[in-house]
């Protein structure tokens, strides 16, 4: 699907400096970018960038949906390349497989991408596919580091492309009447939300003998942005990765970011604000790989005065700790409680309400990927957009930095900063500036 010249057009001057700066491999050209767009078609043009389990998933829900095309698909690992090649086959006979992103963001026919890779590679992903002209859905989380994220968001904005953040369920009906529910005051004035997802691990040790690379799979690039280390298959596999801090913030992050923004929606002003106080402890792996919360327990406050009490999964503790995994809205006059499961309200009448028109009525999504190629055609925002994945996102990291100083964290939402002056420890540092290897500096 193409668009007009003004939206898809990047000067050569940016393209050129990009190009330079990651040119470790040989760049398909891409004459659009200079200024010439193919001619608009009926469906949208997707590559997958990231083949795994969480992007194979999305490349079902995505072959339902009409309006788009998949075009190309490109990983790191040989093994996950063909799996998803053999899923897409069946409905899309000419799509082209790459090892190397680069020759993805250089096709000129390909209008949006799906970033699906691990969490560490999503901001620069985000920020080099914007400045390619292209449009994308990126996996949750969205970085993990504040400054990474403040930049993603100024590159959609700078280059006005349409982003979806994979935070799924805005587009489920339970959980959008939930915070309607909220929203529209049916449960009295909000006093505390409590959010609980599961918890972390302990990973397994790494030894120390040479381990040979796999021929099929790219180690280098895999690391990407992130410290070299020798190689270890355990470090670089499921669940592993999602708990070891160099590539992920653990569940804190990975699950968490689902439940807290739901939090944030439910509450209001998720566009623009956020809680301005995190308080909390947390539990670390003692030995093994991981090194990311396995339990935490934090209090986060908004300027309201409204709580959010942010855990891992308590289901065998007694009152007041108990926090089964999902969101709980409490108020002076009732309570709702929603996970992908159930959708629970005190008292349960509430359930049986209908909204007036004159009640706040939230977007509502019926599947969040078709949400994202409509607005790709349309040019509107989509439902979780880059100003809502930010602010939810510094929920997570937030609430990381205070498990890990153990001190209160004090957060200008406007000014989007940590206002407390006495520096903090380098391991919590890099969740607000990370460094990064080069060639992959670029954000």
């Amino acid at each position: 699907m193409g668009t007009n010249n003004k939206k898809r057009t990047i000067s050569r001057r940016s393209f050129i400096k990009t190009s330079t700066l990651l040119a470790s491999f040989p760049l398909i050209p891409s004459f659009s970018l200079f200024g010439k767009d193919p001619k608009p078609s009926e469906k949208v043009g997707v590559a997958f960038i990231g083949t795994g389990e969480r992007g194979r998933y999305l490349m079902n829900a995505l072959m339902t949906v009409k309006e788009a095309q998949i075009l190309a698909l490109c990983d790191v690992r040989k093994a996950d390349l063909d799996e998803a090649n053999n899923i897409v086959q069946k409905k899309f006979k000419d799509v082209s497989l790459y090892r190397d992103f680069r020759e993805v963001l250089s096709r000129s026919d390909i209008d949006a991408v799906v970033i699906a890779t691990n969490d560490h590679w999503h901001g620069i992903l985000a920020v080099l596919s914007a400045q390619a002209g292209k449009d994308m859905y990126v996996e949750k989380p969205l970085c993990i580091s504040i400054q990474d994220d403040l930049k993603v968001r100024e590159a959609i904005k700078k280059n006005n492309r349409i982003f979806q953040f994979g935070t799924q369920q805005r587009s489920d009906d339970d959980f959008r009447f939930a915070c309607e529910l909220v929203r529209n005051g049916y449960i009295g004035e909000l006093k505390k939300i409590r959010v609980a997802v599961p918890g972390g691990i302990v990973g397994p040790t790494c030894g120390e003998e040479f381990v040979p690379i796999p021929e099929d799979f790219n180690y280098e690039m895999w690391l990407g942005p992130a410290p070299t280390v020798p190689y270890c298959k355990a470090r670089t596999v499921r669940p592993n990765w999602f708990h070891i801090a160099d590539y992920a913030m653990g569940f804190i992050g990975g699950w968490g970011i689902h439940h807290v923004d739901i939090a944030q929606w439910g509450h209001g002003n998720d566009e623009a604000s956020g809680p301005i106080e995190y308080e909390g402890e947390g539990e670390f792996p003692k030995e093994g790989i991981c090194d990311c919360a396995m339990a935490w327990d934090v209090q986060m406050k908004y300027a309201d005065g409204v709580i959010v009490h942010f855990t891992n999964e308590q289901t065998e503790k007694k009152e007041p700790n108990l926090n089964p995994t999902g969101i709980t809205f409490e108020g002076t006059e009732g309570t709702v409680y929603v996970n992908r499961e159930t959708l629970q309200a005190k008292p349960e009448k509430l359930l049986d309400i209908k909204l007036k028109p004159t009640d706040v009525h939230l977007y509502q999504s019926k599947h969040h990927l078709k949400n994202f190629i409509e607005c790709v055609q349309s040019r509107k925002q989509t439902i979780a957009n880059i100003d809502i994945a930010v602010r939810s996102n510094a929920l997570c990291l937030l609430s990381d930095i205070a498990i890990r100083t153990q001190k209160i964290i004090r957060w200008d939402p406007e000014k989007e900063i940590i206002t407390d002056p006495s520096p903090l420890p380098d391991n919590v540092q890099q969740l607000i500036h990370r460094p990064k290897k080069q060639p992959w500096n670029v954000i």
